[in-house]
């Protein structure tokens, strides 16, 4: 491993100017990377046995150390910070996104903006970014600075974490300069592998592949238990560096603030499920606001967030400060010296005396005092109470000391409404009162349930409406724009932008106005084809521009898609909202895809005011209908069925009857066919019963006497069998061609979909890498194909040495600029002077290009020449400086070289121009 046999050599100064030693101080950072990348690479099980074989080296030696100096820092906190990044709860945030990081990349390397590797960066999620890299700028970076950067091998752990911390600092005191240099410090000093992970440690995203928890696992088998009561990496390193010494009892304590404990889903229909392990339930109203854990104790309050985020500078740390502390405190019953409860802060409506929810786009951590909104917390649960721990008892334990702990005042601070249940009809009943009363839903609590920290299993559960079938409306928007994905849908578009139609008078929709984004609730499967039905359809967006009948606003998309040639998805949602993000003026809440309608026309997607007409209904709730105690997909015991029909295949997975055919002709015969997809308005089956026909067999999956499978579009199976490269898939029109010309033509690149390598061999002594055939003579329609992909490899035609040695028994007068890369300083003024300049530039170009010189558009390492006009120096002396600082000079020459060569059919002397 890589810290065997290492020995700390380099220490660090404490305060009484003893030397310290510290392990992170030694351990070099391009270390950690190389094991973070052993780890990535490999599989689970095995990246977790490299990760605590890495821990147990790394604790050998902080023995080692501990045996020279008692005082020795051997905690393993400064690495677990790095390889969590998440969960470190005490560096503050960055500030720094993907785009930042590629705006400092761009200045440090000194990249052409326009130039490929800066697009590369900016737009990392383009599949143009790199076949395996798109969506993962950590990857595009890395192949970006190979061979760019030095060995590396630089900074230490602590030198990391020390540059991390003061990058921290600085986004907080709003030092932008600051940060740039803090990064730009640490990205050049490191190799590219390390600059790899680096910016994973900065995104907090190190797509190890082993997760929080196997990470925590590796450690110690207590780490995320502990971690959840005390969101504390450092006392996790601390108490836990023995890896045979279990905690028997993880504490809790005061202003350490402990991971919330969740609830399970829960179909309303499935309830009877869940009330099994005692004689009555608790149930509680669903609040829409945001879970917060106070602490208390002599005076001082803390605000933890559900991500267990201080608060507390919003909302007060003593009875004079913040906009609730002050009213809360007075709500405090006598005796009470300590405590820290749970619950969800909320936002009071004074003007209408009632809560506001946060579809209303409320965010309590913003309100400010003497506004008619105010925060209210909504208290359920106590896990301490005057120095004694709580966690272990029941809550119906529990619930006695929350009595006793305030009082409550409305708009200020509310005990939860509680009410006890025993059957599923009256957890029916609370339900449809919650519905009828525009709530989120309730939950359900079994009065025995102890309270564990981050556990969804624990006896809590919450039941919406969005989680039975039937009571929810959907929404059925068309997609007009999308996203590329990362993670394991890296280089693919992901997620989607929906619209509503502009619908007038009945009339086609010639207008459509974005809605929402939703990117969840589709499986990879549909997915794959999904995208691959739209991918001839998507285009690339114009900056500030919205395509024709289509309108987006804040929410724009990477790409986009005429509704004509686009799908309709059936979406899901909680509700309606509004919103300046969209141009409807509403998005919707919580929204995932139900299902892709491929059965509705695009015409047929919601409208504008369909949309309006659902929110003003319900108040914007997608929700209205109440839940019945009969579940309509369980409803009676099913009869046995007492008729004597077979269950059947779906019609596009039977075969063709072919009982009433005839052989017509023997073109096809001795040839097996496998048919996949229908084409141009004929069914699987018809294209059966055409191979019948002419004399060949059909089978519905190919095997290894099939001559060929036959589809039209590649959807997930043709994918497949594409991939595995076992079959030749051929276009179906190829076999109709053959069929309408009563002989079997050859196949041709233009018929293929994929073949297998020695089909490929065979087509390629046949045709050149662009599909033009050696031998056939092309036609107007294969000439059109030909050039159009010639046009888009942006081919230059030209000669080649070898034909020049061919053709000619010297010096080429075709190849005059043979083996010169030329820069053409164009001006972009608009004035006549130069436009002329521009002009005669232009033709000069094509003169290069026509005797074979090669046109760059910037002035790189492989330039050779740099053309200025003679009435043009603007950026002369920019050019000659440049020249100045170059290892490899070029020729800086006017445009009379370039008309002297062509004229003299030789290349004449730069120097005399």
């Amino acid at each position: 491993m890589f810290l065997s046999g290492k020995r700390i050599v380099v220490v660090k100064y404490c305060d009484f100017g003893k030397m310290v030693l510290n392990i992170a101080s030694e351990i070099k950072f391009c270390d950690l990377c190389e094991v973070c990348e052993n780890i990535q690479k490999s599989p689970k099980e095995k990246a977790c046995l490299i990760l605590r074989e890495y821990i147990t080296e790394y604790r050998k030696l902080g023995e080692r150390l501990k045996a020279e100096d008692q005082q020795a820092e051997i905690s393993f906190y400064p690495v677990l910070r790095l390889l969590i990044p998440k969960f470190d709860g005490e560096r503050l945030a960055y500030g720094v996104k993907e785009h930042a990081l590629a705006k400092i990349y761009i200045r440090i390397l000194c990249l052409p903006k326009d130039g490929m590797d800066a697009l590369k960066l900016l737009k990392f999620r383009s599949t143009k970014a790199g076949v395996n890299q798109a969506g993962d700028f950590a990857e595009v970076a890395y192949f970006i600075l190979k061979n760019r950067c030095g060995e590396g091998r630089k900074f230490t752990v602590a030198d990391v974490n020390s540059r991390l911390d003061a990058l921290a600092q600085k986004h907080a005191a709003h030092d932008p300069r600051g940060m740039d240099d803090e990064l730009t410090q640490l990205l050049t000093g490191m190799s590219e592998m390390e600059q790899k992970w680096l910016i994973r440690m900065i995104l907090k995203d190190m797509k190890l592949g082993v997760g929080h928890i196997g990470t925590f696992n590796a450690f110690h088998p207590d780490a995320s238990a502990l971690y959840d009561v005390s969101n504390d990496l450092s006392k996790v390193c601390t108490l836990l560096h023995n890896p045979n010494k279990r905690l028997h009892k993880v504490e809790i304590t005061i202003f350490s603030p402990v991971r919330p404990m969740l609830s399970e889903q829960c179909d309303i229909q499935k309830v009877e499920n869940c009330m099994k392990n005692s004689a009555f339930y608790y149930i509680e109203t669903k609040h829409d606001g945001e879970r917060f854990q106070i602490h208390f104790m002599t005076g001082t309050f803390k605000y933890f967030s559900r991500n267990v985020v201080d608060y507390t500078y919003i909302f007060g740390s003593n009875a004079m400060t913040g906009v609730l502390t002050p009213l809360l405190s007075k709500q405090l019953q006598p005796g009470v010296q300590s405590f820290i409860i749970d619950g969800e802060m909320m936002v009071w409506d004074k003007n209408i005396v009632a809560f506001r929810s946060k579809g209303d786009n409320i965010d309590v951590k913003s309100l400010k005092g003497g506004s008619y909104l105010q925060p209210c917390y909504c208290v359920f649960d106590i896990l301490f109470y005057n120095g004694e721990v709580l966690t272990n008892k029941p809550l119906c334990e529990r619930i006695k000391y929350l009595n006793r702990l305030i009082t409550p005042c409305e708009g200020v601070v509310l005990q939860t409404e509680r009410n006890i249940v025993k059957t599923k009809d009256e957890v029916i009943k609370h339900l449809n009162d919650a519905i009828d009363n525009k709530l989120e839903g309730i939950i359900l609590k079994d009065p025995e349930a102890v309270y564990k920290p981050n556990s969804k299993k624990a006896g809590w559960f919450k039941i919406k409406p969005e989680y039975t079938g039937g009571l929810m409306d959907q929404v059925d928007a068309i997609i007009i724009g999308g996203y590329y994905g990362d993670g394991r849908r890296r280089g693919i578009i992901s997620h989607f932008l929906l619209a509503a139609a502009v619908s007038k008078d009945g009339a086609e929709p010639e207008e459509f106005h974005s809605l929402v984004r939703v990117g969840s609730g589709i499986t990879m499967a549909k997915l794959e084809e999904l995208i691959q039905k739209m991918k001839p359809h998507w285009r690339k967006c114009s900056p500030g521009e919205c395509p024709p009948g289509i309108i987006w606003t804040k929410e724009k998309p990477e790409v986009w898609i005429e509704p004509k040639n686009s799908y309709i998805l059936q979406i899901k949602a909680t509700e309606i909202v509004e919103s300046s993000s969209f141009k409807v003026g509403y998005t919707l809440r919580f929204p995932r895809v139900e299902e892709i309608r491929y059965d509705k026309k695009w015409t047929d997607c919601i409208t504008v005011s369909e949309l309006a007409d659902l929110w003003q209904r319900a108040s914007g709730k997608l929700y209205s209908r109440h839940a019945s105690s009969i579940d309509p997909e369980a409803s009676s015991p099913k009869k046995k069925r007492t008729s004597n029909h077979q269950p059947q295949l779906g019609k596009q997975f039977c075969s063709a009857d072919v009982s009433t055919a005839t052989i017509k002709s023997t073109l096809l015969e001795g040839k097996e066919f496998c048919v996949m997809s229908d084409y141009n308005g004929m069914t699987v089956q018809h294209i059966e019963t055409q191979i019948y026909e002419n004399g060949g067999k059909f089978v519905k999956n190919p095997g290894p006497s099939t001559f060929c499978v036959l589809a039209a579009e590649k959807n997930t199976r043709v994918q497949s069998h594409s991939n595995s490269k076992q079959y030749n898939v051929i276009h179906t029109e190829w076999l109709l061609n053959s069929v309408a010309s009563h002989k079997l033509l050859p196949w041709t690149p233009q018929n293929i979909i994929s073949v297998t390598p020695e089909t490929e061999r065979e087509i390629m002594l046949q045709y050149d890498v662009f599909g033009d055939s050696y031998t056939e003579i092309s036609t107007k329609e294969n000439l059109k194909e030909l050039l159009s992909k010639l046009e888009s490899k942006k081919i230059s035609v030209r000669g080649t040495a070898d034909m020049d040695i061919e053709l000619f028994s010297g010096p080429s007068p075709m190849g005059i600029f043979r083996l010169c890369i030329a820069y053409f300083d164009i001006p972009s003024e608009d004035d006549f002077e130069a436009f002329c300049v521009r002009k005669s530039l232009e033709l000069q170009k094509l003169d290069f290009e026509y005797y074979g010189g090669i046109v760059s558009t910037m002035i790189d390492d492989g330039t050779t020449h740099a053309v200025v006009h003679s009435r043009c120096h603007t950026r002369l002396e920019e050019i000659k400086l440049l020249n100045r600082e170059r290892r490899k000079k070029i020729h800086i020459v006017n445009e009379k070289w370039i008309e002297n060569c062509v004229d003299q059919r030789r290349q004449m002397n730069e120097r005399n121009y």
